[in-house]
């Protein structure tokens, strides 16, 4: 399992802690660090198999960094503010018993807030993606997806020239090389600090341009969208 962490100290130990209690036991922790300020590595190195550190290119590029220096069949990704049940590895480790499947992702579910965050997250978060995948159009997220090792380094793994969306441009390239599920099980509570941070319409608006740029341009440009972020 693949965690970029970037100065997350207050959310880093949750999700490590989580990972630690998984009932699926044959894996790895490597954690990729983007030389936090703070006291992030400390904690990650209690819990992590494998610590490394990045060149500050972004999260596409730690991903692509941590998965060139391990040898498992799958790489799964989590993120720093993320935490999953802990069945979540044994959901992943079943969902690649069918056959062709080369990827599998699922929604993520807003860590507290009120009715409101709840509500964007099920239909932006979940429910599109179900009926996007359901007609072929895959869209998991960086914070909640697992791929075959071959077939991601086939595809050339995230794209490390795309400031966003580069999780839903991968998963529309490895569907190219194979088959890819979307599983509800696979679910994962991430922080809505980004939300919060920028509010629901600025996000979400932001988003739909960035997908209009993608299918234009093939390309999205927006310097510094996740390292922005106050991590408080």
């Amino acid at each position: 399992m693949i965690v970029p962490t970037f100065n997350e100290e207050k959310t880093i130990n949750r999700c490590l802690e989580a990972l630690e209690r998984q009932t699926f036991e044959d894996y790895e922790i490597v954690v990729v660090d983007g030389h936090s300020r703070d006291n992030t590595v400390k904690i990650a190195e209690k819990y992590a198999d494998k610590m490394l550190f990045d060149e500050g290119k972004g999260t596409a590029a730690a991903r692509n960094l941590a998965v060139r220096s391990v040898d498992s069949e799958i790489v799964a990704f989590i993120d720093g503010d993320t935490v999953v049940p802990k069945t979540w590895t044994e959901t992943v480790n079943n969902a690649f018993s069918e056959s062709n499947i080369v990827g599998v992702g699922g929604p993520l579910l807003p860590d507290g807030g009120g009715l409101s965050d709840r509500l964007i997250f099920y239909v932006c978060a979940d429910l599109l993606r179900r009926i996007s995948s359901a007609v072929g159009f895959h869209q998991f997220s960086g914070a909640n997806c697992a791929y075959l090792r071959k077939a991601y380094l086939k595809a050339g793994g995230f794209r490390e020239d795309l400031d966003m969306l580069d999780d839903v441009d991968l998963s529309m390239r490895m569907k190219q090389i194979g088959k890819e599920k979307f599983e509800p099980k696979m679910y994962a509570v991430t922080s809505i600090r980004r939300t919060r941070q920028k509010g629901h319409v600025k996000t979400v608006m932001r988003y739909l341009s960035g997908y209009l740029e993608l299918f234009k341009t093939g390309s999205v440009k927006e310097p510094g969208y996740l390292r922005e972020i106050k991590k408080d």
